[in-house]
């Protein structure tokens, strides 16, 4: 499959494919990788992604894993919430350590976009 140009905005790149390709937005919740991968994006190794296409009459918990007693706590916070561009529409909730992968997916998204 031949990637389609980007905007170099990957969050409304993303968004605008799930609203109008229904294939594509059952692609990206069941498989995400290989659904990026239709839009020339490769996933970061050691990132595991899952996508949830959010629904109007739902509510989304996020679970933090559990950490056993004897484990101190962590210095930095577990995961971090981002309301990132795309107007207020998209969330990213990763853990701290992987929010530098998921912005070198931002970045390679980017300059996917730019002119040649």
């Amino acid at each position: 499959m031949i990637a389609e140009p980007m905007s170099g905005d990957f969050e409304r790149e993303l968004t605008r494919r799930v609203w109008t390709d229904d294939a594509f937005a059952a692609k990206i919740e069941h498989d995400p990788a290989g659904a990026l991968a239709d839009m020339g994006l490769e996933v970061p190794s050691g990132i595991k992604l899952k996508v949830v296409i959010q629904r109007r009459d739902r509510v989304y918990f996020t679970i933090p894993p559990l950490r056993p007693p004897h484990v101190p706590k962590p210095p930095e916070p577990l995961n971090q919430f981002d309301l990132w561009s795309s107007e207020g529409v998209f969330i990213w909730i990763a853990p701290v350590a992987a929010k530098f992968k998921l912005l070198a997916l931002r970045s390679l998204a980017r300059r996917r976009g730019e002119p040649s």
